[in-house]
C-alpha cells in the first residue's frame, strides 16, 4: 500500500473543528478533559496524510462511559493497538481494519484516527509534544515535511510500517 501525501491545506483545521462539534455532541453526557487535534495535519506548513488525528483526553475512570458513546455512535473500538494508554476508534463506516492512508474521492470529508487516551500518559506526550515541537521549529517542521514526501513513494506492508 502507498500513503497518499499532501500539501497543507487550511480547510484541514475546518475539518477538525466539525469532528470536534460532532464528538462533543456524542459525548455531551461524559466527562472528558479536552479534544484535540494532533498529528501533521494540526501543523500549518506541514505536508500531511490528508487524515485528520483527534486525541479525546480523559482521565481513567471516564474510558467505560466514552467507549460507550463512541460505540453507540457507530465508532469501532480497535483497543489500544499495542500503544498503552491510547485506545483507537474507526469512524462509522469503517471497521477496525480500515486503516486511513489519505486516500479520498472526489467530495469526501477527511478519514480521521480518533483517540481516546488516558491523561499522563507516554502516547498523549508524544502526540503533545510532537505538535508543540513542530510548530516552535521551522527547520525541522521542514526536515519532517520532506521525509514524508520520500516515504510516499515507498510500499508499505500496513499501515504501522509507514
Amino acid at each position: 500500500m502507498k500513503v497518499t501525501i499532501e500539501p497543507y491545506d487550511p480547510a484541514w483545521e475546518e475539518e477538525f473543528q466539525k469532528a470536534k462539534s460532532s464528538l462533543e455532541a456524542i459525548l455531551k453526557d461524559v466527562q472528558y478533559i479536552s479534544i484535540e487535534h494532533v498529528g501533521s495535519t494540526s501543523i500549518p506548513g506541514l505536508f500531511a496524510k490528508p487524515v485528520i488525528d483527534i486525541d479525546i483526553i480523559i482521565e481513567p475512570s471516564s474510558l467505560i462511559a466514552t467507549r460507550t458513546a463512541l460505540v453507540g455512535a457507530g465508532y469501532t473500538d480497535c483497543g489500544e493497538m499495542d500503544v498503552p494508554g491510547r485506545h483507537a476508534y474507526r469512524e462509522p463506516g469503517y471497521g477496525k481494519h480500515g486503516a486511513a492512508h489519505g486516500e479520498r474521492t472526489t467530495g469526501e470529508s477527511l478519514r480521521r484516527n480518533t483517540y481516546v487516551i488516558i491523561e499522563g500518559c507516554a502516547a498523549l506526550k508524544n502526540h503533545l509534544d510532537v505538535r508543540r515541537v513542530l510548530l516552535e521549529d521551522a527547520a525541522l517542521r521542514e526536515e519532517y515535511g520532506a521525509l514524508k514526501c520520500a516515504l510516499a513513494d515507498r510500499e508499505f506492508d500496513h499501515i504501522g510500517a509507514y
